[in-house]
């Protein structure tokens, strides 16, 4: 923000540039609808929901349109929709884009002094004078809040509306009056953000910005430090969370989403005074950070939808451009060169679809302007250099290896290539999808990571699975948290460029050259295993030679019409792959058979489309594939000293080790080689909790199940009862005497028998044909009284169960991951204290598991009470005290406790 002393100096620089003097004016212009007449302000608190928002005819996202609360046009279909549900999400942007407002009216105002603008502005900012305080702080979903449902909005939304105070405050435009009740809500809101650290998150860069803002309106030095200085402050997340390479640690999406709020959050510390930005290594590591997106962007200037990304989201986005202006601003000359040309880049881009952003709602609701200067934010105003530095030469992106990410990046003139590494350190929004290929040729998508599409319907399960990338898996699962998987070589050269990098006992070789692009996928094993690898290419797919195909199955809900057909090593499959006016060509040698299936297309699609899988079962297993991007290639096969490819006359022979690649064809011979040393481990913000630890009892004689403990051995409780195991929405723990549990696991044959004592009064226990809450992407029981319960057994699948009572004193039973198995049997009854749970969990091979090995084991104890749309609160018997949030049938394997099994 500006001073009184800095608002004069920029008056002037505004003044002189064309560019600044563009935004002034285009600014005010848009100012105008809101001169006019005062938006409306939401009376109720946002709501995150499966159909708020949604076109209930084709699914489609509502239009956000700030003048219109009440109907909600579908951009697809054109139809109009009401209710409760679309208004509360239509809440959620409203208040964002109220305070965003007023922020604009204000920095307006204090460049132009132009009366009514500021007017304007204190009334936006009155209007929450009381409404703040009055929509209450509970049935949240990630932190404490009072105008919506997680805490990260909070702070958005509290760093525009002091924007506006503070540009209002420094030209005398707000009374005693005013001060008091803006202090009142700053007050609050630092409150509420403080008790939400988040550690290590994306998210706690806004909490982190949003303290820095506070910290400055109120000019608490202590504060102010804490918030820029601290572990989990800006600085914080600068050094931890940009990695050496610069990329976030979560992937891109999460990146420019952090660093917006990084950006903001400096620009308030250097108005307190802060001189952290002026240390050469800050300055430095921040240049980096800045241009790592553009060194993985894609050829079309979007960002890969790696992790949780959106798909085909666009780096020119005005938001990301904003963010870039104000690192340049910030940097000066030392980082103009390719920074500036990233930018001139970037507005040479088309105008792209609008996007609703919870950090930028400028341009909601307004005809979707060209790319240009003139055409950003209050912010920019205020930061932007008065004009971007010329530059004769086109930005060019190049080759990378993206050492802390792992990822591996080969540009060519006509191409792209990604081979995605890494470990499964991302804040819950990793995928797993180690080795996954991503290839793009000529402009078409032919291999791509699919990213996420919206958090609250059920089909993220399938875009957060290994069968939805292009990438291994093993025995018909996902790929396992907590195992890495890293480059063992990379080299980029003019002509050819390769990569090797390795996942547990499967090695991937890509070798990619100027008109073909090698694929080599190996498992060497001590045991048996099943080896697939999904292959989803763009297009249609036509299969050469017509095979025979039979039934078949996937182990995926996904997924139908699955079929297959036997591989010849003798004899490759070629699959031609058409998009528009291009072909590529895939060939497939090898042993094993090839499937042929369909599946959810990617986010962007609303058709399910066919994609193609390799599948084979040995110790020693390799697919050889061979993906021809120029129409060219005339055979293809393989043998024990590598793949030979020919091209009319000439055959190309292509031979690999771990290090080296060794390329010839005539008498040319071209070496690759660049091997990579194991990487240092990372410091990490997130510090892991020891495991818990606790005992399966052995008993001979199955328990009747019927809700007492009678036949159980009750020597080993597993006991939750204090606020060490307690996540909450909102309030503390309620107290043992409100709430607690004990539970006792025996086991006995193939079952895992577990006894839940649970000390809580005022049961919710919806019946099993109520409404659904349609809430989010969490099963439905989650927001009732019950338990979850994981167990995973060395070798076998791993489940977890949602079991909770039903009024007619049965119990609601639901498996929540792994795949079908059969239900749990048991039942319930109510005590004195609340109820028990006694039930008997399928765990085939617990038998063969020895006591120094255990067992993988969780619990948690939901707690829901009549008023509540979401529940309050859990017990998690495996680690501390922490917050409820979205996480669907999310737990971590790293996260469980172990159980001794005791004969």
């Amino acid at each position: 923000m500006l001073t009184f002393d800095d608002l004069e100096l920029r008056r002037a620089v505004i003044g002189a540039s064309a560019d600044l003097g563009a935004l002034r004016d285009r600014l005010r212009q848009r100012a105008q609808p809101v001169l006019d007449r005062m938006p409306p302000v939401p009376a109720v608190k946002a709501l995150l929901s499966r159909d708020g928002g949604v076109c209930p005819v084709d699914g489609t996202a509502l239009a956000f349109d700030p003048w219109s609360p009440d109907e909600h046009r579908c951009p697809n279909c054109g139809q109009q929709f009401t209710g409760e549900r679309h208004h509360a999400h239509w809440a959620h942007a409203q208040h964002l884009w109220l305070a965003e407002r007023a922020a604009h009216l204000a920095a307006l105002h204090a460049i132009t002094g132009e009366a009514a603008l500021a007017t304007r502005a204190r009334q936006l900012l009155a209007a929450y004078y009381d409404l703040y305080f009055a929509l209450p702080n509970r049935d949240n979903v990630l932190g404490p809040t009072h105008l919506f449902f997680s805490t990260y909005l909070e702070s958005i939304w509290i760093l525009d509306y002091l924007a506006a105070a503070y540009l209002l405050r420094e030209t005398g435009q707000l009374d005693d009056n005013d001060l008091a009740r803006i202090d009142a809500i700053a007050d609050e809101a630092a409150t509420i953000i403080s008790e939400f650290n988040e550690g290590l998150s994306n998210r706690q860069t806004w909490n982190s910005a949003a303290l820095t803002a506070i910290a400055t309106w109120f000019g608490d030095e202590e504060l102010a430090v804490h918030a820029i200085e601290g572990r989990t402050g800006l600085m914080g997340h600068l050094g931890a969370g940009f990695g050496d390479d610069g990329l976030w640690y979560e992937g891109e999406n999460y990146h420019l989403f952090a660093m917006r709020g990084l950006l903001i959050g400096l620009t308030w510390a250097q108005t307190a005074g802060a001189e952290s930005i002026a240390d050469k290594a800050v300055r430095q590591h921040l240049g980096i950070a800045l241009m790592a997106p553009a060194e993985t962007a894609l050829p079309d200037r979007t960002f890969p939808a790696r992790k949780d990304a959106r798909f085909g989201v666009s780096l020119a986005h005005p938001a990301y451009i904003e963010s870039w202006e104000a690192g340049l601003a910030m940097l000066g000359t030392e980082h103009s060169p390719r920074l500036s040309r990233w930018l001139h880049a970037l507005y040479d881009v088309p105008p792209v679809e609008e996007q609703t952003y919870d950090c930028y709602l400028h341009d909601a609701g307004l005809p979707l302007p060209p790319r240009s200067r003139a055409e950003l934010s209050w912010w920019a105003l205020l930061t932007m250099t008065p004009a971007l530095p010329d530059d004769d030469a086109a930005w060019q992106p190049t080759s990378t290896l993206m050492a802390e990410q792992e990822l591996a990046i080969i540009h060519s003139p006509s191409s792209y290539l990604s081979l995605e590494c890494g470990n499964d350190e991302s804040g819950g929004h990793g995928h797993p999808d180690r080795l996954h290929l991503t290839l793009i040729a000529d402009g078409v998508r032919w291999l791509v990571d699919p990213g996420t599409g919206s958090y609250v319907t059920h089909d993220l399960f399938w875009y957060r699975s290994t069968l939805a990338h292009n990438a291994p898996r093993l025995n018909g699962q996902d790929q396992s948290a907590g195992t890495d998987c890293r480059p063992l070589a990379f080299e980029a050269g003019p002509e050819w460029s390769w990569v090797c990098a390795v996942w547990g006992d499967v090695q991937r070789r890509v070798v990619h050259g100027p008109a073909w692009t090698l694929d080599l996928v190996t498992m060497a094993s001590a045991g048996t295993h099943e080896l697939e690898l999904p292959v989803h290419l763009a297009g249609s797919l036509a299969i050469r030679g017509e095979p025979a195909w039979s039934g078949d199955a996937l182990a995926s809900e996904f997924v139908t019409d699955v079929v297959s057909t036997p591989l010849d090593t003798a004899a490759p499959v070629a699959v031609d792959a058409t998009c528009g006016e291009r072909t590529l060509t895939a060939w497939f040698a090898g042993d094993g058979i090839l499937l042929r299936a369909e599946g959810p297309g990617r986010p962007d699609e609303t058709e399910r489309r066919p994609f193609l899988v390799r599948r084979v079962t040995g110790s020693q297993v390799t697919f050889a594939t061979l993906f021809d991007r120029s129409s060219t290639v005339t055979g293809f096969s393989i043998g024990p000293n590598g793949a030979t490819i020919l091209s009319g006359d000439t055959a190309t022979m292509v031979a690999t080790t771990d290090h080296d690649c060794i390329i010839s064809s005539g008498n040319t011979r071209t070496i690759l080689r660049g091997a990579i040393a194991p990487p240092l481990a990372l410091a990490s913000l997130r510090e892991r909790p020891p495991v818990t630890r606790g005992q399966a009892l052995s008993i001979e004689t199955l328990p009747p199940l019927d809700g007492s403990l009678h036949g159980f051995d009750c020597q080993a409780p597993l006991r939750l009862n204090d606020e060490h195991h307690y996540h909450r929405s909102e309030l503390p723990y309620p107290g043992t005497d409100r709430f607690a549990a004990t539970a006792w696991v025996n086991w006995c044959e193939d079952e895992l028998l577990v006894a839940v004592d649970v000390r809580k009064h005022d049961l919710v226990m919806p019946p099993v044909d109520a409404p659904p809450l349609l809430l989010d992407n969490e099963p439905e029981d989650i927001n009732a009284d019950g338990v979850q319960i994981y167990s995973g057994v060395p070798g076998h699948p791993r489940f977890g169960w949602l079991i909770r009572p039903l009024p007619d004193g049965t119990l609601a039973m639901r498996a929540i991951t792994g795949p079908s198995a059969a239900p749990p049997r048991g039942a319930w009854q109510a005590t004195s204290h609340g109820y028990r749970i006694t039930v008997a969990l399928p765990a085939a091979g617990i038998r063969a598991v020895h006591e120094n090995q255990g067992i993988a084991f969780d619990l948690f104890v939901n707690e829901m009470y009549p008023d509540r749309q979401r529940r309050a609160g859990q017990l998690i018997w495996s680690h501390g005290p922490g917050w409820v949030y979205l996480r669907g049938d999310r737990h971590a394997l790293a996260a469980y406790g172990e159980l001794a099994v005791v004969p």
